[in-house]
């Protein structure tokens, strides 16, 4: 009997301090849940009536692509030596924050600018992604991905864009960046590498606009939170 007890004592002992010695076991970094804003059914109908208006255009709040249902994250102007060039919206699957969460997440995200002045012509839209991509990205970056710059340039080179035209710049997982003006497809270039690089040029530490850069990462809170 006194055998018997010491051994349950023995095993209630070493199970106490495994218990104690699980409890300190910090979660690793993989397991925690970046906070998103989720978007339930009620939103989703009172989004579809909803729009932001920037530079004297509206940006819808949802962006139906595909069958699938994206929120305007933020959306600005972007301006150069006080001219409004063109409006700019970031559309998510879910509204974030967070600059890292949109540039590495291998998930559909679109780019739309909707153009706003007489002096956007198809040579100044590629001088200006050209730039984009070398102030965003390293040169190692740069070099590397070379061969899809061009290829995305020249679907550019030779558009006749005019004042309320729609470029939207589309990542889709598994497809990779496809250019679109005015809900046509111009063409497709490179995978998830080209679509972080494309993106950096609006939300890298060296953002072709800072003050544009803080509007697309406003996380929707605008319409989420009413």
């Amino acid at each position: 009997m006194r055998n018997l007890f010491l051994l349950i004592s023995v095993f209630a002992a070493l199970n106490l301090a495994g218990q104690t010695k699980i409890s300190k076991v910090k979660p690793s970094k993989t397991n925690i849940k970046k906070i998103k804003q989720s978007i339930n059914k009620e939103d989703i109908n009172r989004l579809n009536l909803e729009t932001k208006i920037v530079g004297g255009t509206a940006m819808p709040a949802l962006y139906r692509f595909k069958n699938k249902q994206l929120i305007l994250n933020g959306a600005g102007l972007r301006e150069l030596l006080w001219i409004d060039v063109y409006a700019c919206g970031l559309y998510l699957l879910n509204p974030t924050t967070d600059v890292n969460d949109i540039i590495f997440n291998d998930e559909l995200m679109i780019v739309r600018m909707d153009i706003l002045s007489k002096a956007v012509s198809h040579k100044k839209m590629v001088a200006a992604f050209k730039k984009g991509f070398e102030d965003g990205n390293s040169q190692s970056t740069v070099n590397e991905l070379q061969k899809e710059i061009d290829s995305f340039l020249a679907h550019i080179n030779g558009l006749e864009l005019k004042v309320g035209d729609k470029v939207d710049v589309v990542y889709e997982p598994q497809l990779g960046v496809s250019l679109y003006i005015n809900y046509k497809k111009v063409g497709t270039v490179g995978k998830l590498s080209f679509k972080r690089a494309i993106f950096n040029i609006w939300l890298s530490n060296n953002p072709v606009d800072k003050s544009l850069k803080v509007e697309l990462l406003d996380g929707s809170s605008e319409f989420l939170k009413k």
